[in-house]
């Protein structure tokens, strides 16, 4: 099979961020949010890309995920909170004590028992001092996987029970089994690339298995079967791609982030789409974010 490549399509009215990351679909509400960490903003837009909504997070803001029916779980740096969007109203969940000085959370996912894992990262990019933290339905830690200079994920391929992390500074894409009693399972190295390739960044995957990559500095989201082979290459004007989601109403439109940080002069003038959304139209069906769960909380799951 040949090497398909696309382009997507430039979200003109979006939000142009320093650091875009995060994309989620709120099939609740069908509403598309992202972030932009260096700002500290939490954007939210309508399905039509024409209403759009900027909440300052003062602590900032560092992942964002369903909740309940109008609550969502965002993160700072090292804490957990409870956020409704109607009220504007944020409280503390949960600091997070595995994260020290050294780290912060980065990314992070709910599985469909409703638990919540957590990926962390090194703030110099340097040392492996990153995590990926799965957490009971209280809160509480209950597996580590370590070693880590930045993850990413992690995220679930539910039709064949694996699971996907990245470590973007080591150029490497894990795939794993996963059970409630010892969390990650059976890791091993799924893809590996250049530096030519790019870092792989935030990621997805659809319901036949093939998973959609972002690969920061090389300006592309690359799509991988479930046997690793590449299969489709979506170009984009700018150089830093940081994540990708499905969204829209039958969950098959690819939302990507982008970034604009570090550009220089020059760069930037070439890439004046850098930090802007852009979406693709895929022959794929993604999956739907699952809520977060409290051990009290009435079952709100939809994969």
């Amino acid at each position: 099979m040949d090497i398909k490549y696309d382009q997507p399509n430039i979200r003109e009215n979006s939000y142009k961020s320093i650091l875009g990351q995060r994309p989620l679909w709120d099939w609740r509400h069908n509403k598309f949010y992202w972030i932009d960490i260096y700002e500290k903003l939490l954007i939210e837009i309508d399905s039509f890309f024409e209403n759009e909504n900027k909440i300052l997070m003062p602590e900032g803001i560092t992942n964002i995920l369903l909740k309940d029916t109008n609550n969502f779980l965002i993160s700072s740096n090292d804490s957990i909170y409870d956020y409704n969007l109607t009220s504007k109203k944020k409280s503390l969940l949960k600091k997070i004590n595995s994260v020290n000085e050294a780290n912060r959370i980065n990314d992070g996912n709910i599985d469909l028992e409703g638990h919540l894992w957590l990926a962390t990262m090194n703030k110099s990019q340097i040392s492996p001092t990153g995590e990926i933290i799965h957490h009971s339905q209280e809160l509480e830690e209950r597996h580590s996987d370590k070693s880590y200079i930045i993850s990413n994920g992690p995220i679930f391929d539910y039709e064949r029970n694996k699971g996907y992390v990245t470590d973007s500074i080591k150029r490497v894409i894990y795939c794993f089994s996963t059970n409630k009693k010892n969390g990650i399972q059976n890791k091993k190295i799924f893809l590996s690339f250049s530096l030519t390739d790019g870092n792989p960044d935030g990621m997805t995957v659809d319901k036949r298995g093939n998973l959609w990559v972002a690969m920061w500095g090389t300006g592309k989201v690359c799509c991988f079967d479930k046997n690793a082979k590449l299969i489709l290459i979506i170009q984009l004007p700018v150089s830093k791609v940081t994540s990708c989601t499905f969204g829209g109403l039958d969950l098959s439109t690819l939302y990507i982030t982008t970034a604009s940080v570090g550009l220089n002069e020059v760069e930037y003038e070439r890439q004046p789409h850098a930090g802007k959304i852009f979406t693709y139209q895929t022959k794929e069906e993604g999956y739907a974010a699952n809520c977060f769960q409290l051990e009290t909380s009435t079952s709100f799951l939809n994969s």
